[in-house]
């Protein structure tokens, strides 16, 4: 498990105050002051850091490109986030409508986007719309069932949708710890189910150990009002599958998904990397937590051995 960076007795450095351009870097994109701010490892102020980033920047060891602060030799991935910001415009639309959806199904208690359209990174043509689920406790895999229906509507439709994660509501407080987990509990965008939002963010508490200045609430897309044939689809099929029937097809959902996800995994190496119970369902099976971490460790090792990092350092 990862360690919450602890401030230096002595003030941060500039290597320090680096950190979140150097993660993003991984994604190909550059950061503007508030979000470097945000996303800063150790507490401090937004004069402190202004003055860090002016050294940074007079050292070369970044460039600042219209407000946009990225790592030297990589001035074009200004244009690329732009164009990247634009691609999401076209997603978010798609991301909301089938995300009430989702929300309209029985047992959904939030709906939520992860990922790179979280942050209005996507790559165009090429990411999915990731979503992180809460359900009813005892429905999860019955909702999931339901859902992977609508999954497969959307992609008749040219539309990829990927729900990865879900949790029911007796699973919100985050077992594992580490940067990767704080930095997407900070960047997911709800749709749906704002108690529940709230609620995860509230227990969670351990976030703000690595992200002290991350507490804002991202509720800018969130809409708790369905339509009447949503309400509609929802209350109907909460009282038809509340009971006996709905034990049922939930205990048959479960055995015949966990069985064919988790052979999935055996089969592709991944079994460290997933986890299905009757109360999750994390479905990561590129392992792309690992695989972010050791790229961030990668970018920290080379600046801090060479005082800059190096412009063939991988981008995404």
């Amino acid at each position: 498990m990862d360690q919450p960076h602890k401030r230096n007795a002595n003030g941060p450095s500039v290597e320090e105050v680096l950190k979140p351009i150097l993660y993003a870097d991984i994604f190909d994109f550059p950061l503007t002051f508030d979000e470097i701010y945000k996303f800063l490892e150790f507490r401090t102020t937004p004069e402190e850091v202004k003055t860090l980033l002016a050294q940074a920047v007079e050292s070369k060891a970044v460039i600042l490109v219209d407000q946009f602060y990225t790592l030297p030799g990589k001035p074009h991935l200004i244009n690329k986030r732009r164009e990247r910001w634009a691609a999401s415009q076209v997603l978010w639309p798609k991301a909301i409508r089938y995300g009430r959806w989702v929300a309209a199904l029985p047992f959904i208690r939030m709906v939520s986007v992860t990922g790179s359209l979280a942050v209005d990174n996507p790559r165009d043509g090429v990411d999915d719309i990731d979503y992180l689920i809460i359900t009813r406790p005892g429905r999860l895999w019955l909702c999931r069932a339901l859902i992977i229906l609508m999954v497969r509507f959307g992609r008749w439709r040219g539309v990829n949708l990927c729900p990865n994660y879900l949790l029911s509501e007796n699973v919100l407080y985050f077992e594992e710890n580490n940067l990767f987990i704080a930095r997407e509990m900070l960047q997911m965008i709800p749709l749906y189910g704002q108690e529940f939002y709230i609620k995860m963010r509230e227990i969670n508490t351990w976030v703000t150990g690595y992200l002290p200045q991350g507490y804002g609430l991202n509720l800018e897309k969130i809409n708790d009002r369905l339509s009447p044939l949503q309400v509609f689809i929802k209350k109907i099929g909460e009282f038809l599958l509340a009971g006996p029937i709905g034990d049922a097809l939930e205990k048959i959902a479960q055995k015949i998904q966990i069985t064919k996800h988790t052979r999935l995994a055996a089969q592709s190496g991944t079994l460290d990397k997933v986890v299905f119970t009757p109360d999750t369902c994390k479905g990561h099976y590129d392992g792309h937590n690992n695989r972010t971490m050791t790229a961030y460790q990668q970018r920290l090792q080379a600046y801090s051995v060479n005082g800059t990092l190096k412009n063939e350092v991988g981008s995404r």
